[in-house]
């Protein structure tokens, strides 16, 4: 199968081999080392994480747990107890929050893990003693405990007995302990407010190396990125990731976290550096290499091209005068100049021999159709013929004349214009209407602005006494018409005639057509005969003369060439 797609040029070739091989190697190298290095720090990051996430646990199972054991002590020591007794009996409200206040300002405010201590007593109590770490805190704190928190964190502390209540409110965590009278009832609520960036300040170092951290406690609450606190049931559930557990005090804290994603680029700043080095040395010498490639390959190549072109063109002899930077493109130069004065030699020797063969030829051939002498002999008949007055004689014999100077082509031109092509055949076609009288209609459809044109000598007036010799004589008379049109860059001559060929006709004329011998044996048809051997010495293939059938009762000869 042909191929219809144009293939890549050499240098093209070569241009892309060289950037594959300085560059691909390059490539290569960085992404291997990347592959490498990000491996690698994978499995450092997973075994970090895993130190940090269990050292983490542990310090906030140690803190989690000392709240919890503050809020113990509050219901073991009996401090409130006693003083709640004594509210009891004297209901002296001022002395229940002086007492309760002190005992919270003496315990909780120097614990940096509590950010405030409530105290909720189950009876219709008016006071409600509080204690703040921070200044200014203490009463927002309060507000916001009495306002949205207190009366929820009673009704559930019903159901907890001796336990330990977690509670999340707004972001914040509780922590909340029934306080029992020596019947063991509950009497009051000790709440706690704890401070997460302290609780969960060991999460600081895997948030370093970990995209997302989260922190189960108990089932129940959700330490999210930033310390963001919501239950559970408001999540969709734990991230992907490495899990890690421990439990404290009967509570049980489960951590998720995952490495942070591995940029190469970002993440290794040295593999930066070292990459823009390379790309700063790499660049500036593969520029070097392209410049050399197209000084000693590139260039040559287009010039060679390019006068192979100028060769294609009919430029016979063209010399390639720039100077070549390599010996071997330098020799190629050499032999392209001296192949191409070769070949102008060859084609001009070969087209001057060419030209002295068909003059001779035509020559041969125009003095075959009509002897010389008949020439003169012919102007003393007419004379003879003026001085008896008989002018139809002398005009036959003026028309015979004129055909006989056509053929004997004395000035030696083997093209003559299409004005005296068409003289030639009206003198022949006016000495056939003298014969066939009446009895011979012609017609002519020249196109106009041909009559300049260069033709070949004699051809419609040897396709005209074709046509009158074996058709129209024989039918003692008919139709003929004359054409000559141009169609794509060629003139076209036709011959109409009324006329049938037969089998053996058809036969005779194809075998004239296609032997070019003048000598080949075959008979009749002598004028079709001689311009197709004169087309073929002025025009080759590109001259073509064509006998058919063209409708039931007419024969066409059409001749084409270039004009």
């Amino acid at each position: 199968m042909k191929r219809t797609d144009s293939p890549m040029s050499l240098h093209s070739r070569l241009l892309t081999a060289v950037l594959l091989c300085w560059i691909l190697p390059v490539l290569i190298v960085i992404v291997l080392a990347g592959s490498l290095i990000g491996n690698s720090y994978e499995r450092s990051s997973q075994m970090e994480l895993k130190n940090r996430a269990e050292n983490a646990l542990e310090q906030i199972g140690i803190r989690f747990n000392s709240v919890l054991e503050a809020s113990k002590a509050v219901s073991y020591d009996g401090v409130v107890r006693n003083s709640y007794r004594l509210y009891q009996r004297n209901r002296d409200n001022a002395a229940l929050y002086r007492t309760v206040t002190e005992y919270l300002n003496q315990n909780f405010t120097r614990d940096e893990r509590i950010l405030a201590g409530f105290i909720s007593f189950w009876e219709d109590v008016e006071i409600r003693p509080y204690v703040a770490s921070r200044g200014d805190f203490g009463y927002s704190a309060q507000r916001e405990y009495r306002e949205q928190i207190e009366q929820d964190l009673l009704e559930k502390m019903k159901d907890v007995d001796t336990g330990i209540l977690l509670l999340e409110y707004d972001g914040e965590l509780y922590v909340a302990r029934n306080l029992l009278d020596s019947r063991f009832q509950p009497y009051a609520s000790i709440v706690l407010l704890c401070d997460k960036e302290v609780l969960f300040q060991s999460l600081e170092p895997i948030h370093q190396i970990s995209d997302t951290v989260t922190l189960l406690l108990d089932d129940r609450l959700l330490l999210t990125d930033g310390n963001n606190l919501c239950t559970i049931s408001q999540t969709a559930g734990l991230p992907e990731g490495q899990m890690f557990s421990d439990t404290f005090s009967g509570h049980t804290f489960c951590l998720t976290a995952d490495v942070k994603s591995f940029d190469f680029w970002r993440d290794v700043p040295e593999i930066r550096t070292a990459g823009l080095a390379v790309a700063l040395l790499v660049i500036p010498l593969l520029f070097v290499v392209l410049l050399l490639f197209r000084r000693y390959v590139a260039r040559p190549m287009d010039i060679l091209v390019q006068a192979s072109r100028h060769l294609q063109k009919g430029e016979r002899g063209y010399h390639i005068e720039e100077k070549a930077e390599s010996r071997e493109f330098e020799t190629l130069f050499e032999h392209f100049n001296s192949m191409s004065t070769e070949m102008k030699y060859q084609f001009e020797h070969s087209y001057q021999e060419q030209q002295a063969l068909q003059q001779a030829q035509i020559k041969a051939l125009q003095f075959q159709i009509n002897p010389h002498f008949l020439n003169n002999t012919l102007e003393i008949i007419n004379w003879e013929a003026r001085l008896a007055e008989n002018d139809r004689v002398s005009a036959m014999i003026e028309a015979l004349s004129t055909l006989m100077d056509g053929a004997l082509a004395r000035d030696g031109r083997s093209q003559i214009l299409l004005r005296e092509e068409l003289r030639y055949t009206d003198a022949y076609l006016y000495i056939i209407q003298e014969r066939l009288g009446d009895r011979l209609k012609v017609e002519k459809e020249i196109a106009a602005g041909l009559e300049e044109v260069p033709v070949p000598r004699l051809v419609l007036q040897p396709l005209a006494e074709n046509a009158v010799e074996y058709d129209l004589t024989p039918r003692r008379g008919g139709m003929l018409c004359l054409r000559v049109k141009t169609e794509e860059g060629k003139m076209i001559m036709e011959v109409e005639h009324d006329g049938v060929m037969t089998e053996e006709d058809r036969h005779s004329v194809e075998a004239m057509l296609v032997s070019a011998d003048t000598d080949s044996g075959i008979s009749g048809h002598v004028g079709i005969r001689n311009v197709s051997q004169r087309l073929r010495l002025l025009y080759g293939d590109r001259g073509t003369i064509q006998v058919m059938q063209a409708t039931p009762d007419k024969i066409l000869a059409r001749v084409s060439f270039p004009i």
